[in-house]
């Protein structure tokens, strides 16, 4: 997340439908799953990242995130100046089934808004709900912009306790939304958090931020995800977030789990 207006660089891939998916087995922590279906692994660093998809035996997805080989970590790039990266990741299409459109993995070389203590570098995870068209017409310049980036969405279609990371129309990124924060979090220096968005009184995002010192760390990490009451969008939503290194694979894994049918309301 970045929640300064700045120019962001976008690196993109082709469909998964038109490159053709990869078939892996299942990830320990997906719990009755039969298969793993990834997109195309795209350059971040000096290594890669690609979506996945964890299915159950009926083909019904379980999970949704991204992975990261070990090589990812490292030759990312750098300059004296705050560099932000964001390389646009589409989804398996057996994600059709689920509330989210695409994925950006976007790395924070020095961080941002020191206030919030993610003035360190960091990967910020954006699962997008909106598609890519909306998103990318987010720009303070397009018209009805003011009335678009004032209008909130009901409390019930945000977790408890978060609240804008700042004034909504001033706060709103470009290209993205506007970041909600857990104001239960009082810990100023960047781990890891969970972040959503919003645009124009939707639900724009599920975001996961994390350090890179803290990702290098290899962690395990599992919990419940911070949730709202209701949903703007039908289709499987995750109640669970987990972080963690796999051995044998050198890979490290982001995802939002427990993926389950909400109607939209």
């Amino acid at each position: 997340m970045d929640i300064r207006p700045r120019a962001r660089h976008l690196t993109v891939i082709v469909s998964a439908t038109v490159l053709g998916s990869l078939v892996a087995p299942a990830s320990a922590a997906g719990e009755g799953v039969s298969d793993s279906i990834e997109g195309p692994a795209h350059p971040v660093g000096a290594g890669s990242a690609r979506t996945y998809v964890t299915v159950d035996a009926d083909g019904t997805p379980a999970a949704i995130g991204v992975r990261l080989d070990a090589a990812a970590l490292d030759g990312l790039p750098e300059a004296v100046l705050p560099i932000t990266e964001a390389y646009l990741l589409d989804l398996p299409e057996e994600a059709d089934a689920t509330a989210f459109d695409h994925v950006t993995v976007d790395w924070n070389s020095r961080g941002h808004n020191p206030e919030h203590g993610f003035d360190v570098p960091h990967f910020d995870v954006h699962f997008y709900l909106l598609d890519r068209t909306t998103v990318e017409s987010i720009h303070p310049f397009a018209p009805g912009y003011l009335e678009a980036a004032s209008h909130l969405p009901a409390p019930r279609y945000l977790p408890e306790g978060y609240a804008p990371s700042g004034e909504p129309v001033t706060s709103t990124v470009a290209g993205m939304g506007l970041h909600w924060l857990d104001t239960a979090e009082t810990e100023h220096h960047l781990t890891e958090t969970v972040v959503y968005g919003t645009w124009d009184g939707q639900q724009a995002f599920v975001e996961p931020m994390m350090s890179r010192d803290w990702l290098a760390s290899r962690p395990t990490l599992r919990e419940p995800l911070p949730r709202p009451e209701a949903y703007q969008r039908a289709g499987l939503h995750p109640t669970t977030y987990s972080v963690r290194w796999d051995e044998p694979t050198q890979t490290y894994t982001i995802e939002l789990g427990g993926l389950t049918m909400r109607e939209a309301s």
